[in-house]
């Protein structure tokens, strides 16, 4: 059985790493952003696995959560 205070650490952790890359991607969706139409979905789709991530019961159960990788930012050309 998990120690519940070493999950809720570990997911406040990945969670905390799930904000900054969600905060470090919002400079795409603004208005002025020189992005295709193309990249911009791949953004938003990333967007959205990165906010159904901590959903994941993978991700809720500390033993699988470390095997669980967070979404890559999407590989396009600028």
């Amino acid at each position: 059985m998990n120690n519940p205070d070493i999950t809720e650490v570990y997911l406040n952790m990945r969670k905390e790493e799930r904000n900054k890359l969600l905060a470090d991607s919002d400079k795409y969706l603004l208005l002025d952003f020189p992005i295709s139409s193309n990249n911009l979905i791949l953004v938003k789709d990333y967007r959205q696995k990165l906010r159904d991530y901590m959903d994941l019961s993978e991700v809720k159960n500390y033993n699988y959560a470390s095997t669980t990788p967070i979404p890559d930012f999407p590989q396009f050309p600028f």
